[in-house]
C-alpha cells in the first residue's frame, strides 16, 4: 500500500444524499471562500510561527464513489509569507506534496484560497498519488499544533485531506496583517457527510480516520456545544463539546475531557500490551469555524507519556 494503512472501507449506497439542515435562518455562507458575495473587507492579524514543520501527520478520506480512509506517512510542512498570506508547502514521501495558500481570517486561521491543486495518495485509486483540486479548507493553530484541512475532488472522488504538525520549538510567530472578506459564519444545525482524522504523540502517530456521520451544532446560554454520532469519531468519546458562542471561529471552552479507547493504537498480537486500554484527554484546546459551505473543527488533548501524550483530532463536514 506504499506506506499507506487502510483504516475503513465502506460501500455507501446513498453518500449523495448527505446535506445540511439548518435550524436557524443564518446563512452557512454562499460562496468559496465563506464569505457573502457582498460583504465587506475587515482588517486581519494572522500571528503565526513561519518556517519547516517536521514530523507532521497525514490522511486522506474519500466519500465518492466509495467511503474509504487512509493514513499516510509522516512528512514536513513549510510556512512561509506569500504577499498578504501563508503558502504551504507539503512534502509527504509517496503521499502529498504541492504548495497551497491561505488568506488569514483570523489570529490564528487562514482560509483556502479557493480551486488549488496539489497531489495525495487516495485508496480509490488503488493507493496511487492523483491531483485534487480543493474549493475550500483552513489552516489554524491551537495550542502547540498545526492543522490544515482541505475538501476537494479529484475526478469522480470526493477528498478530504488532514494535516497534523506540532510547532517546532524555538519557532516565533510572524504577524501578518491584510484585509479580507469575513469567512462564513457559525450557525446552529445539523452537519452531515462528516468524516474525522486523528493522530497522537505515540508510535501509531496517524491515529485513524472515521465517518461518514453527522454532527449537531446548538446554541444556548452563551454556548456552542457540538455533539456527533459515536462512529464519527472512533475510540474518542466526548459526549459532546462546548465552544464560546462566535460568530466566526469559536475557540473551545476549558476544563473539558475526552476520553480515548486504545489511546496509543491496537495491542499486540501476541502477548500483553503494556499500553492503557483507555485514557482521559485533559487540558482540551479548539477552535471550529467555517469556510465556503464546510464546518471544520480542530481540538487537541493531553494525556500521560504512557497513553501517547498529546491526541489531535480534525472534523470536517461539508455538502456532498
Amino acid at each position: 500500500m506504499d506506506g499507506a494503512r487502510l483504516s475503513c472501507c465502506i460501500a455507501a449506497a446513498c453518500l449523495a444524499c448527505g446535506a445540511r439542515t439548518p435550524l436557524s435562518s443564518r446563512p452557512l455562507g454562499d460562496s468559496d471562500s465563506g464569505a457573502s458575495s457582498d460583504a465587506s473587507p475587515v482588517a486581519v492579524t494572522l500571528s503565526i510561527p513561519l518556517g519547516t514543520y517536521e514530523g507532521c501527520t497525514s490522511a486522506t478520506v474519500t466519500t465518492r464513489p466509495n467511503f474509504v480512509g487512509s493514513t499516510g506517512r509522516d512528512g514536513s510542512i513549510t510556512l512561509t509569507r506569500e504577499g498578504d498570506g501563508v503558502s504551504a508547502a507539503l512534502a509527504f514521501p509517496s503521499y502529498a506534496s504541492g504548495s497551497v495558500a491561505f488568506v488569514p481570517t483570523a489570529g490564528d486561521s487562514a482560509a483556502f484560497r479557493a480551486s488549488q491543486s496539489f497531489d495525495v495518495q487516495i485508496a480509490n485509486a488503488g493507493f496511487r498519488v492523483v491531483t485534487v483540486t480543493a474549493t475550500t479548507g483552513t489552516l489554524s493553530i491551537v495550542g502547540e499544533t498545526l492543522f490544515i484541512s482541505t475538501h476537494g475532488s479529484a475526478g469522480s472522488d470526493d477528498v478530504r485531506t488532514f494535516f497534523h504538525c506540532r510547532v517546532p520549538a524555538g519557532l516565533q510567530p510572524t504577524s501578518i496583517v491584510t484585509s479580507a472578506p469575513p469567512p462564513g459564519r457559525l450557525t446552529d444545525g445539523v452537519y452531515r457527510s462528516c468524516t474525522t482524522a486523528s493522530s497522537t504523540d505515540g508510535p501509531v502517530r496517524a491515529g485513524v480516520t472515521g465517518g461518514l456521520g453527522s454532527l449537531t451544532v446548538t446554541r444556548s446560554a452563551g454556548a456552542l456545544r457540538l455533539t456527533w454520532t459515536d462512529s464519527l469519531t472512533p475510540g474518542w468519546d466526548c459526549g459532546g463539546l462546548d465552544f464560546g458562542d462566535a460568530p466566526v471561529t469559536a475557540a473551545l471552552t476549558p476544563g473539558q475531557e475526552c476520553v480515548i479507547q486504545r489511546p496509543c493504537g491496537p495491542p499486540p498480537s501476541l502477548g500483553p500490551s503494556p499500553d492503557p486500554s483507555a485514557a482521559t484527554l485533559t487540558n482540551m484546546r479548539g477552535s471550529m469555524r467555517v469556510n465556503g459551505n464546510a464546518l471544520f473543527v480542530d481540538v487537541l488533548g493531553d494525556a500521560s507519556a504512557q497513553a501517547c501524550g498529546t491526541h489531535d483530532l480534525s472534523i470536517i463536514c461539508t455538502n456532498p
